[in-house]
């Protein structure tokens, strides 16, 4: 965080100096109860109780309270603010100190591809920026103010992933952010126990057009067929749409499997000509998280061929469709980072494209929070599961059963689908079935208590 000194912030707290010296310096910001309070810490106290105890271990820390008499174990050096509503004395500081900033902040959203979308932009800006981001897919509101307070005189960028799981929470962390350039990547089914709807849903993350300034970019996924309804018209500023057809602004071309590489060639093609690009990872979903980041990237400062070049050396995130060697030879694809249906269908297009003859086993957990839906949705999956050939299916979980029923509905052969619901018959499910020749992925939810299964499976290989 910018060093500030308290005088700088009266006015923009509303507040009254109570007691304590206006030079005060101010490190850091924190809520109290919530954050760590350190030396020179300003701590909004936002419950007002009838005794608020300070740590005794620090020093020169500023209070800002609207019950000052309730402020007690006062360390030496200590400044106390009152103000009449510490919640929006809170707001006003937050965007105050966002504003001393002028630098390029990108918003990313959707349901599907936010966090890997996120990534791929930090890499390639961190070449030769200082970048602030969001660490993986840890986007929880209360973390917001950790993330904001990593900008200095330092930062050249910052980008943030913007998850949603209940109404106006896009806006809340764009209250923070301030993102002058915004993306959609994806607007699949997720969090509908929190919506209620998947209209809802869709309005929500819609609103990231409202996030991003009248004079910002807004950059969409014109394959989604959700995000290409999206009215823009009353969006002031630019529209940049991504693809793989000739609607789009930008475009990917010729995509296909580079299982020598493990990843995915294509063609990016704009107003200015044809790149050949590579981008680590499996799937035509990797080839949409690297048309947005480049895109985002370019807008941000950097040349679009070191853009493209940068974007060769990316790391995936753990559990993101990572291959491992697994027991009894067989080739393991970990996507246990979390589950909607959007991701299955990626991830199920990567196991058939990457099989190689290998037979194919699809290991599928529940998907959450999907409220009213839970039915319709699962069933999609077992449509799914035979659009792309699966030879065995497993689903985990009761919820799961409708996979199977779908699955077996459309021909899938019964003997061939298998419903489990406990970790230790899951394992000696697949320990049955795999050797050199099988290929199974993993699509259970990190919540779940099947999370560990991966490393049982791989480590037991690794065992011999």
């Amino acid at each position: 965080m910018k060093t500030l000194k308290l005088q700088e912030i009266l006015f923009v707290v509303e507040g009254r100096l109570v007691s304590g010296n206006e030079s005060q310096l101010i490190k850091n910001a924190a809520k109290y109860g919530e954050h760590l309070i350190t030396d020179h810490t300003l701590v909004f106290v936002m419950k007002n109780k009838k005794y608020t105890p300070l740590p005794t271990n620090v020093s020169s820390i500023t209070v800002i309270t609207s019950n000052p008499d309730s402020i007690t174990n006062v360390p030496k050096e200590t400044a106390i603010v009152q103000v009449s509503n510490v919640r929006k004395a809170y707001f006003r500081f937050i965007r105050y100190y966002r504003q001393l900033f002028n630098l390029p902040v990108i918003g990313v959203t959707g349901t599907c591809g936010k966090t890997t979308t996120k990534e791929m932009i930090s890499w390639i800006l961190s070449d030769k920026q200082n970048v602030v981001s969001t660490l993986l897919s840890h986007n929880g509101l209360r973390r917001n103010l950790d993330y904001l307070l990593e900008i200095d005189e330092t930062t050249d960028s910052a980008v943030f992933e913007m998850g949603v799981s209940g109404p106006d929470q896009l806006l809340y962390s764009a209250h923070y952010f301030q993102p002058q350039i915004g993306i959609i990547t994806t607007i699949g089914t997720d969090h509908t126990e929190g919506f209620r709807t998947q209209e809802l849903y869709i309005k929500e993350k819609v609103k990231m057009l409202s996030a991003v300034s009248q004079r910002g970019t807004i950059i969409l996924n014109y394959d989604d067929k959700n995000i290409r309804n999206i009215d823009v018209g009353q969006f002031k500023g630019t529209v940049i749409y991504y693809g793989t057809t000739e609607a789009a602004h930008i475009q990917a071309h010729t995509i296909k499997f580079n299982l020598e590489r493990e990843g995915m060639d294509f063609l990016f093609v704009c107003r200015e000509g044809k790149y050949p690009c590579f981008v680590p990872g499996f799937g035509t979903h990797n080839v949409y998280n690297a048309l947005a980041a480049i895109i985002a990237s370019t807008l941000a400062g950097v040349k679009l061929t070191d853009a493209i070049q940068r974007l060769q050396t990316f790391k995936h995130v753990k559990s993101h469709l990572q291959f491992h060697k697994g027991i009894k030879g067989s080739l393991i694809i970990d996507d246990t980072w979390n589950t909607n249906p959007t991701s299955i269908e990626s991830a199920l297009e990567v196991l058939k494209e990457t099989s190689q003859g290998r037979k194919k086993i699809a290991v599928i957990g529940e998907i959450e929070e999907l409220g009213d839906y839970s039915v319709s949705e699962h069933e999609k999956v077992g449509s799914l599961v035979v659009k792309n050939k699966v030879d065995v299916l497993i689903t985990v979980g009761k919820n799961t059963r409708p996979v199977c029923k779908k699955a077996a509905e459309l021909g899938m052969n019964p003997s061939a689908i298998h419903n489990v619901t406990n970790k230790k018959e899951l394992y000696n499910l697949l320990n049955t079935m795999a050797n050199e020749h099988t290929s199974i992925l993993l699509k259970t939810s990190m919540r779940k208590s099947f999370q560990d299964l991966m490393d049982i499976l791989i480590n037991r290989s690794k065992k011999g």
